[in-house]
């Protein structure tokens, strides 16, 4: 179907594209994916001392509010990944690009929680304690995203998250998903048109499948919802990012898209029959809000350090170990201290692993 000149041709890199406005979203980049992360801990946080059936703190339209920080996170990388793909680099760049960012904080954490943390919560009387085999499966499984972050019977056996120490690297594997079908389709020469019909589809299934589910009581289906919700967010980047002459360049314009569909989904939600199309018109606003965020002339959002992986890895072991430590913690205290903890362990690893890295290497990778 295609010639081997035309697909090496692919996945070489391509001239680099040097837009003023991707310049200004670069530079706000690393802030604003990291305030992301910070609403997604306060919203894990606070329901760790409580049971996951009770709702997150900022619960807005029926959603948790770290379900829309994680699909804002994967609408900017849908954003990154089509600009990357398409006028920064090649495939093999992408993947190599990809790989050096974010598998050696995978690693890291996944060494810390199998090496440190487990030893230091596990009850080694408990016949389901994990020996050093089981510990490095799991750590095998994890940064392989075979498995990110099965439990680890042993430790916090009682607890409301019981035996769970990496509550949010499962979404790592979806991210690898996103970036492989994306590859894909920009390796066969499928662009715009096969993103926009993906991205419908990708909305259509989640809303008939919700409505579905509601109707019948169906959990059939659950297994297919997270990735078809990561996945519309993840299109709708990249989408607006293939998409030339919808490409906004004004922060203005991106604002009035979020308010647009902020105020349909409260609508919706208010005065309507509720449907998953809230989430949907919800998410898609607060994604546009990241963008106006991103455009805006806000200099104190410009060259804030890398924080983002780190910071979201421990997020949930931090939490765990402090509630493991006290048992009676105030949702307050604990949402406060998950948070700065998380952000403090990121700045003082960062800085270590920047003590082994050359000054060129030290920049801030952000396609």
């Amino acid at each position: 179907m295609f010639a081997p000149r035309q697909i090496a041709s692919r996945f070489s890199p391509p001239q680099r594209d040097n837009n003023p406005a991707d310049a200004a979203i670069l530079s706000r980049l690393n802030a604003v994916r990291f305030l992301t992360v910070v609403m997604i801990g306060i919203g894990y946080a606070s329901t760790m001392a409580v049971g996951p059936q009770s709702k997150e703190w900022l619960h807005v339209l029926g959603h948790d509010p770290s379900w829309y920080g994680i699909q804002v996170l994967f609408f900017l990388s849908g954003w990154l990944a089509w600009r990357s793909l398409s006028s920064g680099r090649g495939v093999a760049a992408f993947i190599r690009s990809r790989a050096l960012r974010n598998l050696p904080w995978v690693i890291l954490y996944t060494l810390i929680v199998s090496v440190v943390l487990y030893p230091l919560l596990c009850n080694h009387d408990s016949p389901a304690a994990q020996g050093a085999l089981q510990l490095a499966l799991y750590f095998f499984k994890t940064v392989t995203l075979v498995d990110p972050g099965g439990p680890l019977p042993g430790a916090l056996d009682d607890a409301l998250y019981a035996c769970l120490l990496q509550g949010t690297i499962w979404t790592l594997r979806w991210g690898v998903v996103a970036f492989a079908g994306l590859i894909l389709i920009y390796a066969t020469g499928m662009r715009t048109r096969t993103l926009i019909g993906l991205l419908a589809l990708c909305i259509a299934a989640h809303i008939a499948i919700g409505s579905w589910s509601l109707r019948t009581e169906s959990t059939a289906f659950d297994p297919l919802v997270p990735g078809l919700r990561l996945g519309y967010a993840f299109l709708f980047g990249a989408v607006m990012r293939s998409v030339n002459h919808v490409r906004l360049k004004s922060w203005r314009g991106w604002l009035a898209i979020s308010a647009t569909c902020l105020g349909l989904a409260t609508l919706h939600y208010v005065g309507l029959t509720w449907t998953h199309m809230i989430e949907v018109l919800a998410s898609l606003g607060w994604c546009a809000l990241a963008m106006a965020l991103l455009l805006s002339p806000l200099a104190g959002l410009r060259r804030w350090p890398n924080l983002t992986l780190p910071t979201y890895l421990g997020i949930w072991p931090v939490a765990q170990w402090l509630l493991s430590q006290h048992p009676d913690i105030s949702v307050p205290t604990l949402v406060l201290a998950t948070v700065s903890i998380s952000v403090g362990l990121a700045l003082f690893l960062r800085g270590l692993l920047s003590l082994s890295v050359s000054p060129a290497h030290r920049r801030v990778q952000t396609a």
